[in-house]
């Protein structure tokens, strides 16, 4: 079999035991997030609901965050994420359980929101009095949108029997206010169901991710720790997918299944002191990544190509002026 043989071959084929770099996604079933999730016959589906479509679209305008951040070099904002996330996912925390109204119906009285950052989800629903099981979970990830990567770089491997049906994963996009100082601004979360966003870490490594050499489905599988169940305490590490071959690490980048994409792209799209998020990143970036002011020169001039706004157009202008201007080494 050719090289060409070995690329976009049909679902059929690759059962079959075929090795594949790439395969024909038309020949795959389609997926639905609809299909993992709890339904409405379920009790907990007026809270999710009402999570999904009224608490988190709030954070924005209602959970503020009042810290001030100052002083940061440049090349440091990308390390943000890992220094202020933490901090950003206790926030929502405390904001759900001090804005009960949105969520509860009466229902829930019993109960509150806890973390804790060794279990998966990290986030759950809990009875007050500690004797009953979680009634649901929330896995929170925080995403620094200046961030060099462009996307949400966390890996999510967690397995799909460690999910209940109704467990969210939500993606918290913040920035600087004054974009590389100021204080934490968030977004517009990303909601999805942490079953179905499992399910389709597991597709996308399984048939939709292209390999530079022939590999067999068995040979890009992923084993399911034993005993996995929901809700388990301290079990972090032992509720994810053990992928069999991944030499690049690379295994649990969720971002990459695109099932976020839209989310992703319009998350880029914020306005920054008047100046697209992508375009401060880029900027950032063109610094970070470059060694010599040649190169630093070469990858600014670069990013006026992107779509921008007449003032990011004069800003980058007036940067390059001063760039060009400054002494050869």
């Amino acid at each position: 079999m050719t090289n060409r043989d070995n690329e976009n071959i049909s679902l059929t084929l690759a059962e079959k035991g075929t090795p594949f770099k790439s395969i024909d996604c038309s020949t795959l079933p389609e997926f639905k997030e609809s299909d993992y999730f709890i339904t409405t016959k379920d009790p907990r589906f007026t809270l999710i609901e009402r999570l999904r479509s009224v608490v988190f679209p709030s954070l924005p305008s209602e959970c503020f965050i009042e810290n001030d951040y100052s002083g940061i070099l440049a090349t440091d904002l990308f390390s943000l994420n890992t220094l202020l996330g933490s901090m950003i996912e206790n926030k929502v925390v405390l904001f759900l359980n001090t804005h009960r109204p949105l969520w509860d119906d009466g229902n829930w009285e019993e109960y509150h929101f806890i973390r804790s950052n060794e279990s998966f989800p990290d986030v759950r629903l809990v009875a007050k009095n500690g004797n009953e099981n979680p009634k649901l979970g929330i896995e929170l990830k925080s995403w620094f949108i200046l961030s060099k990567e462009g996307e949400p770089s966390f890996r999510y491997a967690t397995a799909s029997e460690a999910c209940d049906a109704g467990d969210l994963l939500c993606i918290i996009p913040w920035y600087l206010s004054n974009a590389v100082c100021g204080k934490p601004i968030l977004t517009n979360p990303w909601v999805y169901s942490a079953k179905a966003a499992s399910e389709a870490m597991k597709r996308y490594w399984l048939f939709e991710r292209n390999t530079p050499e022939p590999m067999t489905l068995d040979e890009r599988g992923v084993d399911t720790p034993k005993s996995i169940k929901p809700y388990m305490l301290n079990a972090r590490d032992k509720t994810n997918y053990k992928p069999r071959s991944d030499g690049g690490k690379n295994f649990g980048r969720l971002a990459r299944t695109g099932i976020m994409s839209q989310f992703v792209e319009e998350t880029l799209k914020t306005d920054i002191l008047g100046i697209p998020a992508d375009n401060w990143r880029r900027f950032l970036k063109a610094h970070t990544d470059s060694k010599s002011l040649k190169a630093i020169q070469k990858n600014i001039a670069s990013i006026v190509k992107i779509p921008k706004s007449e003032n990011f157009a004069k800003i980058i202008n007036e940067l390059r002026c001063y760039i060009e201007g400054l002494p050869q080494f």
